[in-house]
């Protein structure tokens, strides 16, 4: 065989070589794009829960529009022990809705929110049953009052066939053993940041909405909140919260006080 047709034929093995690579090549792009393709996909969907960790549920509350000198009402139940402790924060950046000027045109400085819960269960749960505040901040203005583990309510009758529960007389503020709660100020939009997927309670009404009724052989109870101006507040909900921005300082500087 010559030398032209040796040459001839390593120029055709290599172009034939080359030409399998390039087709292998091919497919393997075209399965790193697909696998790329669904890495994404994954990387969009895919929550803490998915993975072991612990997932967050976020829901705005919007009270725009509303007074901006009334506190309206947010209930929750909190899971029990099963699902470990319950958070929920309750936030705004400052500058929140300031296009909506609350408080004025051109007041840009709104009111800050950062509120953090930590819980487990309710009064009526056979679980740890408690609510604690972890960090509290309020800038500029006040925005959140009458924190509690049992949600500050009023007791009213179901059919008024019956006496009320624990000897209560309809229209006394009361706390509710189904639910936790907090009043959060009109005018402005909140964000709920929580454990649990089902969403909190609010009323923007100016009236008494119900929470729950609840009826047995021997008593009846109606579990109704309303929203309170800012000039009832401390009657009805307690006095403004203290700024606390050291974890857990709220409840303990009320346990170790000294008791006169």
């Amino acid at each position: 065989m010559g030398i032209e047709a040796t040459i001839t034929k390593v120029v055709d093995a290599c172009n034939k070589l080359t030409e399998t690579v390039t087709n292998q090549i091919g497919k393997i792009d075209a399965r790193v794009e697909a696998a790329s393709s669904q890495f994404t996909a994954w990387r969009n969907s895919v929550q803490a829960k998915d993975i072991n960790g612990r997932a967050l549920y976020k829901q705005d509350i919007d009270l725009t529009g509303l007074p901006t000198d009334v506190f309206y009402p947010v209930w929750w139940t909190m899971p029990g022990n099963d699902a470990g402790e319950t958070e929920i924060t309750i936030s705004r950046i400052f500058a929140r809705d300031s296009e909506k000027a609350p408080f004025g045109e051109g007041v840009y400085h709104i009111a800050g929110l950062s509120l953090q819960l930590e819980g487990v269960g309710f009064a009526w749960n056979g679980d740890a049953n408690f609510l604690a505040i972890k960090r509290i901040s309020q800038t500029y203005r006040e925005t959140v009052r009458g924190v509690s583990f049992g949600m500050v309510c009023i007791a009213r009758a179901v059919t008024g066939l019956k006496p009320l529960y624990l000897g209560l007389v309809a229209g006394q503020v009361t706390t509710s053993p189904q639910f936790s709660g907090v009043y959060l100020r009109g005018g402005l939009s909140y964000t709920i940041t929580k454990t649990f997927d089902y969403p909190v309670n609010y009323s923007k009404l100016d009236t008494e909405v119900i929470m729950k009724d609840d009826v047995n052989a021997d008593w009846e109870i109606r579990w109704a909140v309303k929203p309170y101006a800012l000039a009832q507040a401390d009657a009805v909900l307690g006095k403004t919260l203290e700024e606390k921005r050291l974890a857990y300082s709220h409840d303990n500087d009320i346990r170790y006080t000294a008791k006169v």
